[in-house]
């Protein structure tokens, strides 16, 4: 069996952190001018716009902090940057986490707990507003390490028009794993491309949702310590189903973003991601966009990731903190979401605002790309994080056999059965209840 490829370089990174001594950088006025840096997974075509238009109205409201963010192409390659930054002791002041790395802030790095910024700089009112299970998500050891801030769910976009040309009826759009099937089959043989591809990237939000869906887990308590056990059957076939896809031509190997194009030029009838990505989507698209829900795989119940992202404060110096605390808290306001859903397509966590004619209501009744993404809040599960100092290389190790299984290099069997006895090896001793 293969030894872990990760373990050595967070070992090195966790020596780093562990002797680092991160100092304050002084305190100022509260009048005196602040930056704070905001980093984020925010592009272009995912969020970016939205994420400038929060600023400019927070800066216009907090003349004196200036907000600088930095965008990063994903989830993990932000969190291996943030660690160098701390390590160095120049941590940025809020940064948008992925939630499958929640155990690992919580229980690896040096955030700011919420409590300690209301104690310092209050917020209990906006506190209040929110429901107790969605100030719980963020919690690690009994400790809030931020604020939930982003939810979504997959949903498949599709073509309507190819889907059309095709000879298939775009008003009852496939359902099932099966039918995708059947379809994939009539698309390439009609049109010449691919029916529905799975973008991926390092997170494994895509790859669990297979696994899940299959009747599959990623993680279980066994006697009291986390396992990892996706080299169930259930698990083997359910990424074997997603292999079998690509291998007939029916789908595709790639990236969100080589995922995102394909459906834009026409290569792909239909693409299967976040509905976060819906304002993007449907600003770019010069068809008829539609956008339906996510395919079942044989009688299993469909259960996929609940995505998004929290955010958690590091700031070291006391005015920074402060600006940070009062960014987080304009992000998470009423105008605030109400922007960020409209332009993304992320769920609001603050209640009632979808039924509010002066937020969102209008905006989900007029919008069925939107409503789609709601309805598929019931299948929603947690999004897995792998536990302890070593989650990252875990995590990682999982996206490697995701990689090998659908490049075909290896069987799913093969490389889900190595992947989890290497992270087992990874996450030994972390400790679990249930």
């Amino acid at each position: 069996m293969r030894r872990p490829k990760y373990l050595l370089k967070f070992a090195a990174v966790h020596l780093i952190l562990a002797l680092c001594i991160v100092l304050p950088l002084g305190t100022a006025g509260a009048q005196d001018p602040v930056t704070i840096e905001y980093w984020n997974i925010n592009t272009d075509t995912f969020g970016g716009p939205q994420v400038e238009a929060l600023i400019a109205s927070f800066e216009e409201a907090n003349p004196n902090i200036n907000v600088e963010p930095r965008s990063f192409s994903e989830y993990q390659v932000l969190q291996q940057t943030l660690e160098t930054a701390i390590a160095g002791g120049n941590p940025p002041d809020v940064v948008q986490t992925g939630y499958p790395y929640l155990n690992y802030v919580g229980t690896s790095l040096p955030y700011v707990p919420i409590r300690e910024l209301v104690e310092k700089y209050g917020g209990e009112e906006f506190l209040a507003q929110f429901p107790q299970n969605i100030l719980d998500i963020p919690v690690v050891g009994g400790e809030q390490i931020g604020m939930a801030y982003s939810l979504s769910v997959p949903v498949v976009y599709y073509n309507a028009d190819l889907m059309r040309e095709a000879g298939l009826d775009p008003d009852n759009p496939p359902q099932t794993i099966e039918e995708w099937r059947e379809a994939g089959e009539i698309i390439k043989n009609e049109l010449g491309i691919h029916a529905i591809v799975w973008g991926y990237e390092q997170d494994n939000w895509t790859t669990q949702g297979f696994i899940n869906s299959a009747g599959g887990d990623l993680l279980a308590c066994v006697d009291g310590e986390w396992r990892a056990v996706f080299d169930s059957e259930e698990a083997i076939n359910g990424m074997q189903t997603w292999r079998d896809l690509i291998e007939a031509g029916y789908s595709l190997d790639a990236s969100n973003e080589e995922a995102r194009q394909a459906l834009l030029a026409g290569q792909t009838v239909a693409w299967v991601h976040s509905i976060a990505a819906r304002a993007g989507i449907q600003r770019d698209a010069d068809f008829d966009l539609r956008a339906t829900v996510y395919p079942q795989n044989g009688d299993n119940p469909v259960r996929v990731p609940g995505g998004g992202n929290f955010l958690t404060i590091y700031s070291q110096d006391p005015a920074k903190q402060e600006a940070a605390w009062k960014f987080m808290q304009h992000l998470l306001s009423p105008e605030g979401f109400t922007e960020w859903t409209i332009g993304t397509g992320y769920v609001p966590l603050l209640p009632g605002l979808t039924e509010d004619p002066a937020y969102l209501a209008d905006f989900v009744a007029e919008n069925p790309i939107q409503q789609v993404g709601m309805d598929m809040l019931e299948k929603a599960v947690t999004w897995v994080s792998f536990p302890g100092p070593n989650g990252l290389a875990a995590g990682l190790r999982l996206h490697e056999a995701a990689e090998l299984i659908l490049s075909g290099q290896e069987s799913a069997e093969v490389a889900l059965q190595d992947a989890a006895f290497e992270i087992n090896d990874l996450i030994a001793g972390e400790t679990c209840s249930g």
